[in-house]
């Protein structure tokens, strides 16, 4: 399962890196007048932002991971009542 999990947030870090060019891009005329130095501050700093998402994102996802063998035997639970009910 750890595979898994590593191709996900793989997935979810290019995405966010990807977001970012696409929003410096977008602002591409605005910042061609700020230096190199304030370019690379916002970078990172949205870079940075994006990163505690995808963090926050992944534990999210490990949680759904941890809680769903719960939820399976629950649910084969209320299934084997209902079939033990049926005439």
């Amino acid at each position: 399962m750890k595979g898994k999990g590593s191709i996900w947030k793989n997935i979810l870090i290019g995405a966010a890196v990807g977001a970012a060019f696409s929003l410096l891009s977008k602002n591409g005329e605005k910042q061609s007048r700020l230096s190199l130095p304030v370019r690379l501050k916002q970078w990172r700093r949205s870079v940075e932002e994006m990163a505690e998402d995808v963090e926050f994102m992944m534990e999210k996802v490990k949680d759904i991971v941890e809680k769903t063998p719960e939820v399976i035997e629950i649910v084969k639970e209320v299934y084997n009542r209902k079939k033990d009910d049926r005439p």
